[in-house]
């Protein structure tokens, strides 16, 4: 399959034209046209990243997050400067679906949602409708059949997120039955997912401020936890997608923050 063929299929699945209009989704660093057998997935482009899948052969690389959301020069001697050099040096093409997959709520992006076993799962925030007749938006929400405890709520949401580590803020329910999410950093949506009747609002980087004026209980599972996962089921998506004659394969990122925590030292969600 050549690189045109794959940008065709990605496009398919995830138009840009629906990412949001201060997004750089699509090409990144264009390659040159090639037979693609093998295709990279990763949350985030990282040198030691790009440098793994190059190392197992990549001939395109697919990221969630953009090489940069505005246009800038590698004026520096840093990691933005080392992916241009491997990248371009190799020849491959590195195309990022950002918001482009994150408003589409049928696919990977809902995917704690249904692991929760939340039911009558919909777009917390349209923002578009398909030509399949699909609303298009980001975030999602749903409810339990029977209310659960918030406590084992919020065990079961730390280890299916695997992160160790939750951050809670705002008043705490006793039970949970309305659960809504928003990947990566969702905070903005914090009022229309209360509004929608949420108990609890599942995102990541939420800051002091907001934390402070949430009218509902706010779990902070890192911008990473939620992506990653997300990254690494669309990879299972597009493989499917591709078919036998292209591999795909999901690389690991790695979370910026590390907790240290009392008797235990440092944890890296």
């Amino acid at each position: 399959m050549k690189t045109t063929e794959i940008v065709s299929l990605i496009e398919g699945l995830v138009p840009s034209g629906y990412a949001a209009p201060w997004d750089n989704c699509g090409v990144q660093l264009a390659g040159a046209e090639r037979d693609v057998r093998k295709v990279a997935v990763a949350l985030d482009p990282l040198p030691q990243v790009v440098a793994g899948a190059l190392d197992w052969g990549a001939d395109f690389i697919l990221t969630h997050h953009p090489l940069a959301i505005e246009a800038k020069l590698p004026s520096r001697l840093d990691w933005f400067h080392d992916v241009m050099r491997q990248v371009l040096c190799s020849g491959v093409t590195h195309f990022a679906a950002h918001t482009s997959l994150d408003v589409q709520f049928k696919g990977a992006v809902s995917w704690l949602g249904r692991e929760l076993g939340l039911e009558n799962l919909e777009v917390l925030d349209p923002v578009a409708e398909n030509g399949a007749g699909d609303i298009l938006g980001y975030g999602c929400i749903g409810e339990f059949a029977v209310s659960r405890p918030f406590g084992a709520f919020v065990s079961q949401v730390s280890e299916l997120s695997g992160c160790g580590v939750v951050a809670i803020c705002g008043p705490e329910p006793e039970k949970v039955s309305r659960v809504a999410i928003c990947p990566g950093s969702g905070s903005s949506l914090m009022d229309k997912a209360f509004a929608g009747g949420a108990d609890v609002f599942i995102t990541g980087d939420v800051k002091y401020h907001p934390a402070q004026e949430t009218v509902g209980t706010v779990l902070d599972v890192g911008h990473f936890s939620l992506e990653e996962e997300m990254m690494r089921r669309f990879a299972i998506i597009l493989g499917d997608e591709l078919g036998k004659g292209v591999e795909v394969k999901f690389f690991s990122g790695r979370n910026p923050f590390a907790y240290h925590v009392p008797g235990e030292g440092v944890r890296r969600p």
